[in-house]
C-alpha cells in the first residue's frame, strides 16, 4: 500500500530514475518535460523511461534520457521488459500513467521508492510506496506530470521545461525530399491533420476540402494532408471532394511525419496527437476542441483553441447528443480560416 505522504523518498547527487509512461502518442510527448526538469536538477542521473514500442520514437534521441525500454505489448515482452528494468536498478520510479499495468512494471521490476498520483485507476495506487494527492488542473500540457517532480521538492516549471520532440537533421531531409516532391515548398503551406480516435472529436470531414480551397483561395496558402496509413480512406475522401491540390501524406515514420509540420506555417487539427506534436517543434497551431476541455493548453503560447461552450461539455468519452456531436459542428470553416489567418500573421 502506498504511504501517506509525508516526505519525499532520500535522492542522492547521482539517482537511477526509472520514468513510466507507456501510451499514448500524445501523452507520452506531454511526459516530456519531466526528462528535461529532472536533468537540470541531477545532471549525473541515470534516467530511464519505459514505453510502449510505438510511442518510442518520441523519446528516441532524447538527451536527456539515458536508456528507453520499449515493451511491445506481448506478456512475453513484459516479462522480458521487466527484467530488463529489474537489471538497471532503478531507486526511484514515476508513474505518470496511473494505470494497473504501469504502476506493476516498477513493482515487479523491484524499484524501491515509487511514486505516482494518489488518484491512479484500477487500484493501482496501491502498488505505489508514496501516493501524491492530484493536483487541482493547470493551463500548461505538461503541469500535472511535473507536480510529482514538486512533490519530491524537484524544481519544475511548465513555462521553462516544455514538450520536446527529438529530431535530426534526417528526418528534416526526409520531410522536404516529399515536400519538394509534392511542389510544396517548406513554411509556406498548412498542415490539415483530421484523423483522431474518436468519432465525437472529429470535425465534419465535408468542411475539412472547403477550408483548403478557401486557404489557397484567401491566403495563398496550400495545405498537405498528414495522418497514419490507417487514416488514409479518410484523407482521400477530402482530398478528392477538394476542388484545389490536396497532397496526401500518411506513409512517414512519426519522426518524419512530425519534421513535415515543423517545417509548415500552421497545423490545424482536433484533440489529438499532431497538435501536441506542433506545440514541441513551436508550429502555430489551430486546434478544435468539442467533448473534452483544452484547460491544458489556455496558457500555451503559439496555439489557438477553437470551440463552442454547451451545457453538456466536456462529455469526453460519454457524448448524450446521439451522434450530432454539436460542439464540433458548430465550429465553421470562417472561425478556422481567421485564426489561420491570425497565427501566421503573429508568427511573421
Amino acid at each position: 500500500m502506498a504511504r501517506e505522504w509525508k516526505e519525499a523518498p532520500p535522492l542522492g547527487a547521482a539517482p537511477r530514475i526509472l520514468i513510466v509512461r507507456l501510451s499514448a502518442l500524445g501523452d507520452t510527448l506531454m511526459s516530456t518535460p519531466i526528462a528535461q526538469a529532472l536533468r537540470e536538477a541531477f545532471p549525473n542521473a541515470y534516467i530511464g523511461w519505459v514505453v510502449e514500442t510505438r510511442c518510442a520514437p518520441i523519446l528516441e534521441g532524447n538527451p536527456f534520457i539515458n536508456r528507453v525500454h520499449r515493451w511491445d505489448k506481448t506478456l512475453t515482452g513484459f516479462i522480458a521488459t521487466v527484467r530488463e528494468i529489474r537489471r538497471e536498478r532503478y531507486e526511484l520510479a514515476l508513474d505518470v500513467q496511473g494505470l494497473l499495468k504501469s504502476a506493476l512494471i516498477p513493482w515487479l521490476a523491484r524499484i524501491p521508492y515509487r511514486v505516482g498520483f494518489v488518484d491512479a485507476r484500477e487500484g493501482a495506487n496501491r502498488l505505489l510506496t508514496h501516493s501524491i494527492p492530484p493536483p487541482p488542473p493547470a493551463n500548461f500540457a505538461s503541469h500535472r506530470n511535473l507536480q510529482l517532480l514538486s512533490a519530491l521538492g524537484i524544481p519544475a516549471d511548465p513555462q521553462r521545461h516544455r514538450l520536446f520532440f527529438p529530431l535530426t537533421d534526417y528526418n528534416r531531409q526526409i520531410a522536404i525530399q516529399r515536400l519538394t516532391s509534392l511542389g510544396v515548398e517548406p513554411k509556406r503551406f498548412a498542415v490539415l491533420a483530421p484523423a483522431t480516435t474518436r468519432p465525437q472529436k472529429h470535425w465534419i470531414e465535408n468542411r475539412w476540402s472547403e477550408l483548403a480551397e478557401r486557404l489557397w483561395h484567401e491566403l495563398k496558402l496550400p495545405c498537405v494532408l498528414l495522418g497514419a496509413r490507417s487514416d488514409l480512406p479518410l484523407l482521400e475522401r477530402i482530398a478528392r471532394n477538394c476542388k484545389v491540390p490536396l497532397p496526401v501524406i500518411c506513409d512517414l515514420s512519426l519522426k518524419d511525419a512530425v519534421a513535415v509540420i515543423e517545417l509548415s506555417s500552421v497545423l490545424i487539427g482536433p484533440d489529438s496527437f499532431p497538435i501536441h506534436a506542433a506545440l514541441a517543434v513551436r508550429t502555430p497551431t489551430i486546434a478544435l476542441f468539442g467533448p473534452n476541455d483544452p484547460f491544458r493548453f489556455r496558457s500555451e503560447e503559439g496555439i489557438l483553441v477553437l470551440e463552442h461552450d454547451l451545457p453538456c461539455r466536456p462529455c469526453r468519452r460519454r457524448p448524450t447528443c446521439g451522434g450530432a456531436f454539436t460542439c464540433m459542428a458548430l465550429i465553421t470553416v470562417d472561425e478556422v480560416v481567421a485564426a489561420v489567418e491570425k497565427a501566421i500573421y503573429a508568427s511573421n
